[in-house]
């Protein structure tokens, strides 16, 4: 099942260009890294890709009914306990607990480390349902 079709994809900053006519298809199945220099244009791409953004030229579809799930460079978590902010099913608790953070589920997610907001915003994207999962520096 194609996830993501892109064709012609064109994106520029002033003065310079991040990517032109770019074409990608994503299947069920895939993965894929992105590997570039810092500023040209990686979380652009992937912005564009999960529909965040839509590109200056060229189109991207998704396929019927597919859902995306996105970790972003700086995703916002908002305010409430590290449980609250990832979400309460067996599935989140099951990820917050692989990825360590077990002993802080009950402490508020600012009064916890940078790290710990990291893994707990991957948390979040691991444990939603989605048939694309779009990663932007998880580590």
């Amino acid at each position: 099942m194609i996830l993501v079709d892109a064709q012609g994809v064109t994106m520029t900053r002033p003065g310079r260009s991040l990517f032109t006519d770019l074409s990608l298809t994503m299947s069920t199945g895939d993965r894929i890294g992105v590997v570039g220099v810092n500023g040209s244009g990686k979380s652009t791409l992937l912005r564009v890709l999960a529909g965040q953004v839509e590109p200056e030229a060229g189109a991207v579809r998704r396929g019927s009914g597919v859902r995306v799930a996105m970790l972003d460079q700086a995703d916002e978590l908002g305010h409430g306990t590290v449980r609250e902010v990832v979400g309460g099913d067996w599935r989140a608790e099951a990820v917050l607990d692989r990825l360590g953070l077990a002993a802080v589920l009950d402490r508020d997610i600012q009064a916890v480390s940078g790290g710990q907001r990291k893994r707990a915003a991957l948390a979040r994207a691991l444990s939603t349902e989605c048939d694309l999962l779009v990663l932007d520096e998880p580590t």
